[in-house]
């Protein structure tokens, strides 16, 4: 297997693996383009396995890692000693996280997801916060038009969140973008008459994954979040797909997540650093100064 650089993959074959394989949206490459600051793969000649590989690059050192508005990258195929190793030479920096234990001693995190819809259960919260969404008239509406929903995000996001920035925001707008010009966006917006929110899901033939959502705050105290995420999974439970919640660190979130019916699966995460002395030090410095 060898690496392929950004300019030289052959984006058609790249997108059919990862479609063919039935993996998660975060390794196309309209996703990836949008999210990833660089990115490459890992893949056979033939494009019939291989992994995703993004990265930034700091003072001339490359550190894989995990974007923002992802969660993990799928290996597709069979990946050896020989495949982790090239991956390692390559990049002295790793802070990745894999669907399978891709580089051995690793820990173990978890998002939630819905693939079995008679078991699922709906905590007292998620049914209070439902029905007074329902008694306060807020209204649900599906489509693909993202306008008012990202005005949302925009608004929540901006400047309360460590690495979310004006770029950033951007990288999520142009996502929506590519997401709805390669047909797999779907939108549930709640609204009150006054104010809108909702969430941004993808969609294909397996599964729906949330993507990103907010609402003004009083649609979200009067269960606006808790309406649109329901009828997401209605409309996943509707079209025999399983639901994907996209997956936070946060407890609360994750909380919030079970309260609809999410359960655990689990994934894992991998963090190694063999930089020059240097850029450690200097990596650490700047670390302590953003505390």
């Amino acid at each position: 297997m060898n690496f392929l650089d950004r300019e030289q993959i052959d984006t058609k074959k790249w997108d059919e693996l990862v479609r063919s394989k039935g993996k998660s949206f975060f390794s196309y490459s309209w996703y990836l383009d949008a999210v990833a600051e660089n990115w490459c793969i890992l893949v056979n000649d033939d494009y019939s396995q291989g992994i995703a590989l993004p990265f930034t690059k700091r003072l001339g050192v490359e550190i894989l890692y995990v974007p923002i508005f992802s969660r993990f990258l799928h290996p597709m195929g069979e990946f050896g000693t020989s495949q982790v190793q090239q991956i390692q030479e390559r990049f002295s920096v790793i802070e990745f996280a894999t669907t399978t234990e891709l580089f051995g001693s690793s820990q173990q995190r978890v998002h939630q997801i819905i693939t079995d819809f008679e078991q699922r259960k709906l905590s007292s919260q998620a049914k209070r916060s439902l029905k007074k969404a329902i008694n306060s008239g807020i209204q649900l509406t599906g489509n693909s038009s993202y306008k008012y929903v990202v005005s949302a995000i925009e608004e929540e996001l901006q400047d309360k969140f460590k690495g979310v920035d004006a770029d950033k925001i951007e990288g999520l707008k142009g996502l929506f973008q590519s997401a709805k010009q390669h047909n797999f966006l779907k939108v549930f917006e709640v609204s009150d008459g006054q104010e809108t929110g909702g969430i941004v899901c993808l969609v294909d033939e397996t599964q729906v994954l949330y993507l990103k959502g907010a609402c003004p705050d009083k649609l979200k105290k009067n269960g606006g979040m808790y309406l649109a995420l329901n009828a997401a999974i209605e409309f996943a439970q509707e079209h025999n797909l399983h639901f994907d919640f996209g997956g936070s660190n946060i407890h609360g979130v994750q909380r919030f997540n079970k309260n609809l019916g999410g359960v655990d699966q689990s994934y894992h995460y991998f963090e190694s650093n063999r930089a020059p002395f240097w850029f450690r030090w200097a990596r650490k410095l700047k670390n302590q100064g953003n505390r």
